[in-house]
């Protein structure tokens, strides 16, 4: 999805980050926070930089530094099989084309995308190799940057078989392989459709 970029000066940053000038000026000095010369010898900072720099330091990130995108749902498809990713994220690209969506294929690559775009919604295999969905969702949980995702846990076992033991361990609802696609889009409707 595209964002509009936008250059944000000293007294701007200070302003979003509740800090002096001085100390943005240091940030930028000390090669913390990236930056780029204007043709008048000015240093400006990205919104998408200082939207990096603000999440590490456990600064929320005010919407006007997402541009365009600001009010599109995030969401993150995790699943080891490539042709599954591929039928959900074309049912999310038609019903929701303004959602951002971004794919996972292990445990490990869904951690740290949990955790770099912090997602709305996630559809997440319980049979992943390496870190198993069951361990994603009591991370998850566990998380305060995203313990407010919504998990729609998805597996070839049955509801009978692993149903309870995934909302156990946080996911928000479940769903068996193979996908009915009309059944997926009713379960997540409300988390894509709810004001951001």
């Amino acid at each position: 999805m595209t964002t509009l970029r936008k250059a944000y000066g000293s007294y701007e940053i200070a302003k979003v980050c509740g800090v002096s000038p001085n100390t943005t000026w240091r940030w930028i000095r000390d090669g913390k926070l990236p930056s780029f010369k204007t043709g008048g010898g000015q240093r400006r900072v990205w919104n998408e930089d200082l939207s990096l720099f603000l999440k590490d330091l456990g600064i929320p990130v005010p919407s006007k530094l997402m541009g365009a995108a600001a009010g599109a749902t995030r969401v993150l498809i995790v699943d080891d099989e490539e042709d599954v990713r591929y039928t959900l994220k074309r049912m999310i690209r038609k019903f929701w084309p303004k959602a951002e969506i971004s794919e996972a294929a292990n445990g490990f690559d869904a951690g740290q995308k949990l955790l770099d775009l912090l997602p709305h919604v996630m559809l997440l295999d319980i049979a992943l190799p390496g870190v198993d969905g069951f361990e994603i969702c009591r991370t998850v949980r566990a998380h305060p940057k995203i313990k407010n995702v919504k998990i729609l846990a998805i597996s070839g076992y049955s509801v009978e078989e692993w149903g309870k033991k995934v909302i156990e361990a946080g996911a928000d609802a479940f769903l068996q392989k193979p996908i009915e696609l009309e059944t997926c889009r009713q379960a997540i409707q409300k988390w894509m459709e709810a004001p951001r």
